[in-house]
């Protein structure tokens, strides 16, 4: 771990700690002085183009450099012989800086965090490419356009600023594939309209007229695809999720099937609440 940390210019680190967030990758947070830092090893068997990868990330950080006084930001990756991560006894490693999580989660400012995330990076003139498969939504006959593929509440720091991490999963795709991600998470306790109101509100508000009518209709499509998706990679059991035991996979399985049968039932009102944000 020093010989990985020290590669990185990072000698004298006081501690290291795994912490245990996430399904993929090993993550550690390493304390150096008065910074912190979270340090990563990419799954291998998940990500089999780690090069790829890490040309998404630098291309990412590279949108967000143009908006250096915008709300919304992405981590700081730091660099070792000009690349943004190392290959160290098999492993592929990356450091980036750690941002403090001291404030309150808020559905509206998850919505603002994803749809800023997605008005930066098709602002600029970059493409992302693809470096695993995920969202096979078939064709759309909608745009593809940059997207994050990971919308969850997890992966937004809400701090003093809003910072949108993990993005191993960025890619070439579907805009409403993240909307429904980004629902599902808020959603994830319980079915709350008025939450998904606000996190809708604030994705338009983030995205600030990025879309075609075309991609604002199917949002609503999105949930349903997400959900589908994810409830079906449950039914595979720990061969998708090697953290989880199959009993653990059968009662998320079984809760995603359950939050979908919500989202059918309101189908009518989750339009409508679609078509009045947007409407603005």
């Amino acid at each position: 771990m020093n010989i990985i940390l020290e590669k990185f210019g990072l000698t004298d680190v006081s501690s290291v700690t795994e912490l245990s967030c996430g399904h993929i990758n090993k993550t550690y947070l390493c304390e150096y002085g008065e910074e912190k830092f979270i340090l990563q090893s990419l799954n291998r068997d998940i990500f089999r183009n780690p090069e790829i990868t890490a040309e998404n990330i630098s291309a990412i950080e590279g949108a967000f450099e143009k908006f250096p006084d915008d709300k919304v930001f992405v981590p700081r990756y730091l660099c070792c012989d000009g690349r943004n991560y190392i290959e160290h006894n098999d492993g592929i490693w990356r450091i980036y800086g750690y941002t403090e999580g001291n404030g309150s989660y808020s559905p509206y400012l998850h919505g603002f965090a994803v749809g800023r995330f997605l008005k930066i990076v098709n602002s600029c003139n970059i493409r992302l490419k693809n470096t695993l498969t995920l969202h096979n939504f078939g064709d759309l006959k909608l745009p593809l356009r940059n997207i994050h593929g990971d919308t969850k509440a997890d992966n937004i720091i809400f701090g003093e600023k809003l910072t949108v991490i993990d993005l191993d999963t960025a890619m070439s795709g579907y805009i409403c594939a993240d909307y429904g991600d980004m629902i599902r998470s808020v959603t994830a306790k319980e079915f709350n309209l008025s939450a998904v109101r606000d996190a809708t509100n604030g994705f338009a508000d983030g995205l600030d007229g990025l879309l075609t009518a075309e991609e604002i209709n199917s949002l609503y499509g999105g949930i349903v695809l997400i959900i589908s998706e994810l409830a079906e990679r449950y039914s595979g059991g720990s061969v998708n999720f090697p953290n989880k035991t199959a009993e653990q996979c059968l009662e998320r399985e079984r809760e995603l099937r359950l939050q979908l049968s919500e989202f059918i039932d309101f189908e009518r009102d989750i339009r409508a609440v679609i078509s009045e944000c947007f409407s603005v």
